[in-house]
């Protein structure tokens, strides 16, 4: 797996280009629906947002053994970009996948995030999930914890579920900006 901080390499940015099947890991509100939306427009590959999947009308989850079948179905289609941790699947997700990009962002800028979000969808329908998702504490508190608890749990099951697979981190938005211009450039300038 690629150390903490390491930037992404040409050969990687080639696995990646490639790739049919891409996975997109981080924690609430660190971007993953905007760099799936940009990897889907330059890759050409169609965008699968969890959150859309998993969260019903009035956010109300989709029961666990009706969501691993539907997880099941999803990783068997023939290319997608897929956007959410949901650690419950990973086991399901990981060996489907031909390219994993992990965004790690301080907690701060995600709970930013999250705020910002709710704002700018309060009454409106979001892109990637229905509107009107609740911010309580559980929420903040999984956001909050995702550095200790869960990338370190994320990063056990893809050493376990896909140790040869090749693994993007993107630790800062300037990461994110400069690995989709180099995207871009290398697709022939598709604007993101």
């Amino acid at each position: 797996m690629t150390p903490r901080g390491v930037m992404f390499s040409s050969q990687l940015l080639d696995a990646l280009m490639s790739a049919r099947r891409i996975l997109v890991l981080g924690p609430c509100g660190s971007g993953k629906t905007c760099l799936t939306r940009a990897l889907s427009r330059i890759l050409e590959l169609p965008a699968v947002h969890l959150d859309a999947r998993f969260w019903q009308p009035g956010w109300i989850s989709t029961p666990q053994p009706e969501w691993r079948r539907t997880v099941t179905s999803l990783v068997r289609e023939k290319s997608w970009i897929m956007d959410g941790t949901y650690e419950s699947t990973l086991d399901l997700r990981i060996p489907a996948a031909e390219v994993i990009i992990m965004l790690d962002r301080p907690r701060w800028l995600c709970l930013w995030g999250v705020v910002r979000r709710s704002l700018a969808y309060r009454n409106k329908p979001r892109p990637d999930a229905p509107s009107g998702q609740p911010i309580d504490i559980a929420y903040l508190r999984y956001i909050w914890r995702y550095p200790r608890q869960t990338d370190t749990l994320v990063r056990a099951l893809v050493e376990r579920h896909g140790p040869r697979i090749p693994v993007i981190r993107l630790d800062k938005q300037a990461d994110t900006r400069s690995f989709i211009a180099s995207l871009q450039s290398r697709a022939g300038g598709v604007s993101a």
